[in-house]
């Protein structure tokens, strides 16, 4: 097995890809940048590549690495999503969830919140007003809605649902 050090964070980088039970209980230990971090490092990507290719400036791909809250709350789900894909990832791997959850079709929770909220306008601002998130977007399953809401969002409306923020988010990965 070859082994990597980042010099910069003393991190010890296995460039194997199998990963037995103590790796996962390392990964799960370790923060969500520190995860992006080694990631990319893995990929052999500069940091200035995948800001590039996020739309992001240097700043804000560097606090995805530097912050773990980064990923969650300040990009975009399209863009959370293109990180991982470069990385060679899923998006549940960058957030230090190693199960895979069940994967429920982010149209049918969409469907069948039209259906709950019906044509109700308080309705529909109540459970905004819960969310904190305007919900025109998602309702109306415009193409471009991973692009405004984040996985803050998601883990909000999984609350408001009743169903696991992790189904939702492997709902949206699998298209």
């Amino acid at each position: 097995m070859a082994v990597g050090v980042d010099l910069e964070r003393g991190l010890l980088l296995k460039e194997d890809t199998e990963i037995d039970m103590a790796d996962k209980q390392k990964t799960s230990e370790i923060g969500t940048a520190e995860r992006i971090h080694a990631a990319r490092l893995k990929s052999g990507r500069s940091e200035q590549e995948l800001a590039s290719a996020l739309g992001l400036t240097i700043d804000s791909y560097c606090d995805l690495e530097q912050h773990d809250e980064e990923l969650e709350s300040a990009v975009s789900l399209a863009q959370a999503q293109k990180l991982a894909k470069l990385l060679d990832t899923d998006l549940l791997g960058l957030l230090g969830e190693s199960e895979i959850p069940v994967r429920m079709p982010i149209a049918r929770v969409r469907s069948a919140l039209n259906a709950q909220l019906g044509n109700s306008a308080e309705a529909k601002e109540s459970l905004e007003d819960t969310l904190n998130w305007d919900l025109g977007p998602f309702l109306e399953g415009s193409a471009e809605w991973t692009t405004v809401y984040t996985i803050d969002f998601i883990r909000q409306l999984a609350i408001a649902t009743e169903v696991d923020w992790q189904v939702l988010l492997a709902g949206i990965a699998a298209g």
